[in-house]
């Protein structure tokens, strides 16, 4: 897998609709167009038939493109109803001229870099949503799709540079103050703390994200919780634009 080598990628967390943090960004006016920006599920701008307005206001603000995956809180349907494209090698649905879904066990190769994506997670507010309103049981990945992510991973292992889910690892669950509760039939972080293991053996690995948890906390030093912050990826000092 190879990529161009010129442009920035940044990095950040759940973001729940909001157009704060890209207020800032524009005001700055230090962002390029060649600018890549991932969002670690839980993007939320894909919520009702307002989508469009919000990706156009996304693309106002941001002269990049943005992409996400998809966290617990999205509407898992409308996304999945969307034409898929190819986007930097991988599969993604197309939300707009610049805003893109990246679907769950994909590679991309952007800049040079490889990246492997897996978005979804089990909500712990079910019993306070609607189904079909705030609420889309595809939040939860299925066993195709965890099938298909682990073939993706093992069969690219030496070649994957970045991982970037939504959910964390069992494991660094320890680690965070703001716990969410584990059902006994939820196996996602299990999953994710033996994949993370296995990645660990690659040549190329640098950093696994992920988001959920609402944090902004560097678990290990290849594994790295976002909420607020926005990173160059790879980096871990928080883009503060004078």
């Amino acid at each position: 897998m190879t990529g161009c080598t010129t442009g920035r990628i940044f990095i950040t967390g759940d973001k729940h609709g909001s157009f704060i943090p890209f207020f800032g960004l524009h005001e700055k006016g230090q962002m390029r167009d060649t600018d890549i920006l991932i969002i670690a599920g839980d993007a939320g701008y894909v919520w009702n038939e307002d989508y469009i307005y919000k990706a156009d206001t996304l693309q106002q603000l941001f002269p990049g493109t943005v992409v996400f995956i998809d966290g617990n809180h999205e509407n898992h349907v409308l996304l999945a109803g969307m034409d898929i494209v190819r986007w930097n090698g991988g599969r993604a649905h197309k939300v707009s001229d610049r805003v893109y879904h990246l679907m769950r066990g994909e590679i991309y190769s952007v800049y040079g870099n490889n990246i492997f994506v897996f978005g979804g997670a089990r909500s712990n507010d079910i019993d306070r949503r609607t189904e079909g309103q705030t609420w889309w049981k595809q939040e939860e990945p299925t066993l195709e799709e965890i099938g298909y992510g682990r073939k993706q991973l093992m069969e690219n292992l030496h070649e994957i540079d970045y991982v970037i889910t939504h959910e964390t690892p069992l494991f660094a669950r320890e680690f965070i103050s703001r716990l969410k509760e584990i059902e006994y039939d939820y196996h996602l972080p299990e999953i994710f703390e033996d994949w993370y293991e296995i990645v660990s053996e690659g040549r190329r690995f640098q950093k696994w994200y992920f988001g959920h948890m609402h944090v902004d906390q560097l678990i290990t030093p290849k594994l790295r919780a976002l909420h607020n912050d926005i990173l160059q990826i790879g980096e871990e000092t928080p883009v503060r634009w004078a």
